[in-house]
Formats: C-alpha cells, sequence, structure tokens
C-alpha cells in the first residue's frame, strides 16, 4: 500500500464544513400548527415529514480513489416525501379528507373568490369555522324567546297584507324589540348566521321555546332570513344581493325555491335600517 501525504488544509476546511453543517441542523425546530376543530371543524393530517439524518459524523474515508481526502458525509432526508403535500392542517377537513364544501382542503369561496369591493361588517364572521357557527347556534336554540319571532311569523302569514306592508309591519316590530322588554331579538352575528344557516338546509329552526317551519311558506323563509341576515349586519353597512350570494358561497347553502337573494337582501336591509333608526 503506497504512502499518501495528506496536507491539513484541506482536512481543516473539510472539518469545519461538517461541524457547520452539525451545528445549523441542531438548531432546526419543528414547528407543529395547532389543531382545530369542525366548517366544521377536524383538519386534514400533516404530511409525511422527512426524517433529520445524522449530523455530526462523517462518512468513511475512499480508499483507493481519487485524491478527495473524506468520503461523502451523512445526510438526512431534507423534506417531505414525494407522496406528501407539504401543507399544514387543511381548515374544514375530516382526517385527510376535505368537507363538503371545500375543495383540497380550501373552502370554495377561498377557490371561487368574492367581489374584492364587497364590505360584509359584522357579517364578516361568516368565515369562522363552521363549528364555531354550529356552536352559536346551539346557544341561539337554547335561549330563543319566541314573542319576538311569533311576532314575525303573524306577518308572514296575514293574507291581508301585501308583500310591502309586511315588510312596512316587520320594521315596525323590529323598532318595538329596542323598547318592549317582551320582544327579545338575537343580536349576536355568529348566532343570527347560525339560525340563517338552520333555516336553508332543512327550512325549519327548531328552538327550545318553539319551532318555526318555513317549508311550506316562501314568505315566512323570506321573513325569517331576512331578520336573521338583517340582525347579524353592521348596522352601517347595506345589504345587498352580492352580501346574501357571499354569505351563501362561504356557507354552502342555496335559497328555497321562490326566494331569491334579491329578494332576501331587500327586506334584510329594511330591517338593517330599522335597527340603524332605532339605534339613534
Amino acid at each position: 500500500m503506497s504512502n499518501k501525504t495528506y496536507t491539513l488544509r484541506p482536512l481543516v476546511i473539510v472539518t469545519a464544513a461538517a461541524f457547520g453543517i452539525a451545528i445549523s441542523a441542531s438548531n432546526v425546530a419543528p414547528t407543529w400548527l395547532g389543531a382545530l376543530s369542525p366548517i366544521s371543524s377536524a383538519h386534514a393530517d400533516e404530511g409525511p415529514k422527512g426524517a433529520g439524518g445524522p449530523t455530526s459524523t462523517h462518512g468513511k474515508k475512499g480508499t483507493g480513489g481519487p485524491s478527495s481526502d473524506v468520503g461523502g458525509s451523512g445526510k438526512g432526508q431534507a423534506g417531505p416525501s414525494g407522496d406528501s403535500d407539504a401543507k399544514g392542517p387543511r381548515f374544514g377537513g375530516t382526517g385527510s379528507k376535505p368537507s363538503p364544501g371545500t375543495q383540497g382542503g380550501k373552502p370554495v369561496w377561498a377557490q371561487e373568490g368574492l367581489p374584492s369591493d364587497l364590505e360584509l361588517g359584522r357579517l364578516s364572521v361568516v368565515r369562522a369555522p363552521a363549528h364555531v357557527i354550529d356552536r352559536s347556534l346551539a346557544e341561539a336554540l337554547a335561549t330563543l324567546q319566541p314573542a319576538f319571532y311569533n311576532q314575525v311569523i303573524a306577518i308572514a302569514d296575514n293574507p291581508a297584507l301585501t308583500l310591502e306592508q309586511k315588510v312596512a309591519a316587520l320594521q315596525a316590530v323590529v323598532k318595538l324589540s329596542f323598547t318592549d322588554a317582551t320582544l327579545v331579538r338575537i343580536d349576536s352575528p355568529l348566532q343570527n348566521l347560525g339560525l340563517y344557516k338552520d333555516l336553508m338546509v332543512d327550512g325549519k329552526v327548531v328552538a327550545t321555546s318553539a319551532t318555526y317551519d318555513a317549508t311550506s311558506s316562501a314568505t315566512r323563509a323570506l321573513l325569517l332570513a331576512a331578520v336573521f341576515v338583517g340582525s347579524a349586519s353592521d348596522k352601517t353597512v347595506p345589504i345587498s344581493a352580492a352580501t346574501v350570494d357571499a354569505l351563501n358561497k362561504i356557507m354552502v347553502l342555496a335559497l328555497p325555491v321562490g326566494v331569491s337573494a334579491t329578494d332576501v337582501a331587500a327586506v334584510a336591509e329594511a330591517v338593517r335600517q330599522a335597527i340603524a333608526e332605532a339605534h339613534g
């Protein structure tokens, strides 16, 4: 075996580089994102992470090869495997499967987009995870006092009134709720959005104290939906058909037959105006 002379400078450089790599790798700490519960919720699992390889040892020296003094350094797997999407917890997913109303872990509205100039005000809370809105719905159903909502149904069912007159009567009841302690109207944006969602899903609101069935009455559905949207909105931000469309897109809802976004927006805007006037 022939004798070889190893110069000090390459060894120093390689050793320093190896220690530099070891130090750098030892300072890397994985960052875990807190899981959110569901719209509605559980989140999709993270893709597999790369397992860090050894960082402080050198590979074996080459034998009989070129004049390279040190063999290859040990290397870890630098990142996620090829089948990972390299993304953190997904919003609205259930396990690794996106929930209904999502595309690849993102809400439908995030994929399709909303008008850039649309101002939602308090209605912006509609972007909360579905489990938050569902929890607020449960609170609303448990605490709803029926007197005010009974008046809404009575107005909707009154055959002697035109739709215009019904809207005017609805505004009067909304204003009265600010002075009559027996007419309690829910004000919370999240609770009202939960009630709106509940109504849109099956045409009914089943509270502890009362049940409101709008499955056979488009007018009931219209007035109840308008009360929920108008009460959830910011009293200074007008409600338009685009507002209602945005709510339905974000929560993945469809209006019942015989009720349009324009209809809901017009009556909800009347409710909002009544609230603004009563506030003074």
